[in-house]
């Protein structure tokens, strides 16, 4: 969004960055974890809406004070960054005088959006892609550490089984399958307001820019436009 940009809706959509370049490789943290491939910004570029905005991951771009390997590894879905995330939403909201929210996340950023919405009562719905909806049973199939300061939105269902959702993947992804999708729509015992779709093609990084402007165009189960009441 830019300052003097005339306002046309008062739906306001966000895109959240993912996790970025967290790690160099095994147990040796980046030690920037500025994002190498630009997809979310991307996305974005393909977005006809013109009340948008692209939200980076704490750390990322700019190395503030506070940084350290913790915040984009193992603490990257931490409570911590997810209020810091949150507050930088509520920020942009009332800077630029918007009622509602819609969120797209990617990859990890589909963990922030989803924990986001389970605080708020704002967010008419959230999209997301490749999105690690379950970072516990993600990093189970992948054999890798938990990640225990790691906030966990299946452990919001309450909260969040009313917020229109649509979860997209991709069919060649290795790094978030499709099981990843169908077993967090598991876990809501009534799953109205929850859709998932495999795009053919899409890998973890690839397939997704061309494919966006008409997925965004894929209704969402629930979606009503107006603030959900939880």
């Amino acid at each position: 969004m830019q300052p003097d940009q005339p306002i046309k809706s008062d739906i306001f959509r966000i895109y959240i960055e993912g996790d970025g370049k967290a790690w160099m490789r095994s147990g040796r943290p980046s030690p920037d974890p500025t994002p190498v491939n630009r997809l979310v910004h991307q996305l974005m570029l393909q977005d006809p809406k013109p009340e948008i905005a692209y939200l980076a991951r704490p750390c990322q771009f700019s190395m503030e004070k506070g940084c350290t390997p913790h915040t984009w590894t193992f603490g990257r879905y931490s409570n911590s960054v997810a209020n810091s995330m949150n507050d930088a939403i509520s920020s942009l909201k009332h800077q630029y005088k918007f009622k509602t929210l819609e969120l797209v996340g990617y990859s990890g950023g589909a963990t922030i959006a989803l924990l986001i919405a389970a605080r708020r009562d704002d967010v008419i719905s959230v999209r997301t892609i490749a999105g690690n909806l379950d970072p516990a049973f993600t990093n189970h199939f992948h054999r890798v550490s938990p990640m225990p300061d790691a906030l966990n939105p299946i452990r919001h269902i309450n909260e969040l089984k009313q917020v229109p959702q649509i979860h997209f993947y991709g069919k060649k992804d290795s790094v978030i399958t499709g099981d990843v999708s169908r077993h967090y729509v598991s876990r809501f015992p009534e799953p109205h307001c929850i859709k998932t779709m495999a795009i053919e093609g899409a890998n973890h990084h690839d397939g997704w820019t061309t494919e966006w402007a008409e997925l965004l165009e894929k209704e969402i189960p629930c979606h009503t436009k107006k603030a959900h009441i939880k």
